[in-house]
């Protein structure tokens, strides 16, 4: 059950190798479909109040900094933001895909290591090459090219530095403490980071039930997920307004959960009680009692649960939306991924159990089952670059002459009848305001102010995906 951290340092060559990999071919993406354009959110949250409020000086507190954006508090994500404006003298999305990119090939690499640590080589392998498929970006686009995203990648890690650390059935106390101060990380985030204490929680019901008995052993197993929870619940925020988001009726967000479960059969709400059955047979096993099937089942019991929770919270919270009725949102992809992830290992697992006359049958419906995976994969894949990536890497340039346009002529209708993904904001008037506001003079991406001279990290950038 327990993970060797410094037995695993001597295996890092792999994840380092993912890291490279994952990393790669998101700059790839960002290179080629990327742009210096805010989207969304972006205009508002940095354009019209952070950059401005910092610029100006003792205008924005730390205090600002944890305010909530929606139900999330994303701390971190405005830290990097405003050390890269410092650094590079301007704003530019572009600074913030490239540091996204770091962040979640980090993110997959520390996957690979946590998933491959307690395995041979073969094994390490197999994890490593999951992962990598797992974390290419075409099925994650939204994040991998929307520079406001990093909230994402920095949930996603600090989940895993906590779940890796909490994992253990009996961790040392300053062991506990650790995996408390990153699960408190991570509540400052994004809203997921709250979902933790209730995958470790569940973790600890499990092993209760395992044992028939709760006792000193179980509650040294969860005072830590009682105190994040704790925590989580001071900072729960309710947003009045997008209570419209929510689900209707019961079908509808049986409908959206299944969905999210059934990932990459986004379309087929049913496939979720096939792709989910292998993690589902390892709890069922641990609550009849018996011992774990391999090193690390608890990591990937913690992470699988992590990415249900996730699961609900979406339904539960944007079920009712529009894109939620056409499938599964990519802003969502980066951590409902680490559920088949679970499930593949819940499958190779099951398969080196097996003996006796059904070990061929086991390993038969383990194949069935890997091909229905790959099937969903490569569907969708193909789904988004035909919808999304394709037309990106072919005009990459669009959103930025839209803007330009709406720069130089002050007009919104320049952005009338144009798909939704290359208009910058449903509102023209929160990028005018922006534009015009002379607090930001000097200090918009490198599109908008062609005459000022780039700061260096705009250069890097630039130098680094080849423009």
């Amino acid at each position: 059950m327990s993970i060797p951290v410094a037995r695993c340092w001597s295996r890092a060559a792999l994840p380092l190798a993912v890291f490279a990999a994952v990393a790669g071919v998101q700059l790839w993406l960002v290179a080629g479909a990327g742009t210096d354009v805010p989207f969304q959110e972006q205009w508002d949250v940095e354009g019209r109040w952070l950059y401005p409020g910092f610029a100006a000086g003792g205008a924005l507190h730390f205090s600002d900094l944890l305010r909530p954006h929606n139900e999330h508090r994303i701390l971190w994500t405005h830290l990097l933001n405003l050390g890269l404006f410092k650094a590079d003298g301007q704003w530019d999305p572009l600074v913030q895909l490239i540091a996204g990119a770091g962040l979640r090939a980090a993110a997959a690499a520390g996957l690979a290591w946590l998933l491959g640590c307690n395995l041979g080589s073969v094994g390490r392998w197999v994890a490593a090459a999951g992962v990598v498929a797992a974390y290419l970006p075409i099925l994650a686009w939204h994040n991998a090219l929307w520079g406001f995203q990093s909230q994402v990648y920095f949930v996603l890690l600090l989940a895993l530095g906590t779940l890796a650390l909490l994992a253990e059935p009996e961790p040392t106390f300053r062991r506990q403490c650790s995996g408390l101060a990153v699960g408190c990380a991570g509540l400052l985030a994004m809203g997921p980071g709250a979902l933790i204490p209730g995958a470790l929680l569940g973790l600890a019901l499990l092993r209760g039930i395992g044992r028939r008995s709760w006792g000193q052993a179980g509650w040294r197993e969860a005072w830590p997920a009682l105190v994040l929870l704790a925590f989580a619940l001071s900072l729960r925020v309710q947003v009045p307004e997008l209570a419209e988001l929510r689900p209707a009726s019961v079908g509808e967000f049986v409908g959206a959960l299944g969905r999210m479960l059934a990932w990459p059969h986004v379309d087929q709400p049913m496939a979720a009680l096939v792709l989910n059955l292998p993690l589902a047979l390892v709890a069922i096993r641990r609550l009849a009692g018996k011992p774990g099937l391999a090193p690390g089942e608890d990591l990937v019991l913690l992470l699988g649960g992590w990415a249900v929770g996730v699961a609900l919270a979406a339904a539960w919270s944007r079920g009712g939306s529009a894109e939620f009725a056409a499938g599964v949102p990519s802003r969502y992809v980066d951590l409902i991924v680490l559920l088949p992830l679970a499930n593949a290992w819940s499958v190779l697992a099951l398969v080196s159990v097996a003996m006796g006359p059904g070990r061929q049958v086991t390993r038969l419906v383990a194949f069935a089952w890997g091909g229905f995976l790959l099937i969903g994969w490569i569907g969708l894949s193909a789904q988004m670059w035909r919808g999304v990536v394709g037309p990106r890497l072919r005009d990459r340039e669009a959103p930025v002459r839209l803007v330009q346009a709406f720069q130089a002529t002050g007009d919104p209708a320049v952005f009338a009848g144009q798909p939704r993904l290359l208009v910058p904001h449903p509102n023209p008037e929160s990028v005018r305001v922006v534009l015009a506001d002379p607090r930001m003079k000097g200090l918009l991406p490198p599109s908008f102010q062609p005459s000022q001279p780039m700061g260096p990290l705009s250069r890097a950038a630039r130098w680094l995906v080849g423009w």
